[in-house]
């Protein structure tokens, strides 16, 4: 290779380490750092709010009733609408009665031949007591003659005879009257249960509530009598509904210390304030009642006790009542009097592991994560109890002058510096 020819190599080869050395450069020169993550920062509020024990529950009637069949027959006819409210003794199904009306009528003429029965009895009984007054005088004559020696004693055998003969039938007359006197019961005893028999051909309301749905049509067969009787509908006593809940052990115990330290004012013995609130209410509990049962122990298995609230259900001008069996609720228990509290928006805070936290900006707007202990849900605010620093420090309460983030902290780490901008109002 030539030395033109080498040379010419070596230049190209240093433009290009230039072009390159260039390129380096415009690239360092071009690459700027991320401005910090926009944070909207507000301080906590502070309200005076009530501490509550949450609980969940089930509304349960006070009284519920299977209507069935108590005679057998044919179901003439099903005088209620399904779903509506009933009074108490309401009509609600027929069953043919023609049957129960002929027993009835013979056990009342059962009734009526018992006591004639025991009217001829009675006067059989009148007769032989008669004859037994008469013959005993005719036996104490010949009897007195016989011992004077002025009589015979076949005869007085003969009075003697006539004498006992009629006693026995007094005896025979007093026995079929006690005898007729138990057909005569027995026969009420029938005549009643015709009179039962009919009347539950009329099938009536045994409680007020809102009937269920019509289980038989008419024209079928019912059965009734004792055991697999024709369920016909159900109705439910909806005035006023229990919530049934489960509160755990520790849950008892803190309600029970606030009775004894006179935190909760229980209107009556056993008896102790609560609020509920169903789906449609979203996080208010605008119903008020009172805890009126607590069972008699703790499950074992469970850790639980079973406890029920007492509502009123009133009927509204237009539509259904707001509780019905079987519904969820939500129930709380107010303990003590209001207290001052801090709160943030729920929507603050993060969790790890389980363990709820927020971020405060502190200073040179570094972002400081705090771990907090949480309180009850007031609208969209929960209520901080205190707050502390991961492995720093005591927990503390949230001050007014804190700086909560409450919108970004997907952006946030702890240490980091943000750019905080006040949350409009």
């Amino acid at each position: 290779m030539t030395l033109d020819m080498l040379l010419a190599r070596a230049g190209l080869l240093a433009a290009t380490l230039a072009l390159a050395a260039g390129c380096g450069k415009s690239g360092d020169a071009g690459k700027a750092e991320l401005p910090p993550p926009i944070v909207t920062v507000a301080p906590p509020a502070e309200r005076t709010v009530t501490r509550y024990e949450l609980a969940t529950g089930r509304a349960e009637p006070l009284e519920q009733v299977e209507i069935r069949a108590r005679v057998s027959g044919y179901l003439m006819d099903v005088a209620f609408e399904p779903g509506t409210e009933v009074k108490r003794d309401a009509l609600l199904c027929e069953i043919d009665p023609e049957p129960y009306k002929a027993d009835l009528a013979r056990a009342k003429a059962s009734r009526a031949t018992a006591e004639a029965d025991l009217a001829t009895a009675e006067a059989d009984l009148i007769r032989a007591k008669s004859r037994e007054a008469t013959t005993k005088i005719s036996y104490d004559r010949e009897e007195t003659a016989l011992k004077k020696g002025v009589g015979a004693e076949a005869t007085r055998d003969v009075a003697k005879g006539m004498y006992d003969e009629a006693v026995a039938t007094g005896r025979a007359s007093a026995a079929k009257i006690k005898q007729s006197d138990a057909k005569i019961e027995e026969a009420k005893a029938n005549v009643r249960n015709a009179e039962l028999n009919l009347g539950y051909c009329t099938v009536r309301a045994p409680i007020a509530g809102k009937v269920g749905d019509k289980l038989v049509t008419p024209g079928n067969l019912v059965t009734g009598g004792i055991g697999s009787t024709t369920l016909l509908t159900t109705v439910v006593a909806d005035e006023k509904m229990d919530v049934a809940f489960d509160a755990d052990e520790n849950t008892l115990q803190r309600i029970q210390q606030a009775v004894r330290d006179g935190k909760i004012k229980a209107p009556a013995a056993g008896e102790i304030p609560a609020e509920a609130g169903v789906a449609v209410h979203g996080t208010t509990y605008p119903l008020k009642g009172l805890i009126n049962f607590s069972d008699n122990r703790v499950d074992p298995k469970t850790g639980t006790i079973r406890m029920k609230a007492r509502f009123d259900n009133p009927r509204p001008d237009k539509g259904q009542r707001l509780l019905a069996a079987g519904m969820y609720a939500r129930v709380r228990v107010p303990i003590g009097e209001p207290v001052k509290a801090m709160l943030v928006p729920d929507s603050a805070f993060g969790s790890d592991q389980g363990i709820r936290h927020l971020y405060v900006v502190g200073a040179d707007n570094k972002a400081v994560r705090m771990d907090a202990a949480t309180g009850a849900l007031e609208g969209d605010l929960r209520v901080v109890e205190s707050v502390v620093v991961p492995g720093e420090g005591k927990p503390r309460p949230l001050a007014p002058g804190d700086r909560v983030i409450v919108s970004g902290i997907q952006r946030v780490r702890p240490g980091m510096v943000v750019d905080p901008k006040p949350a409009t109002k």
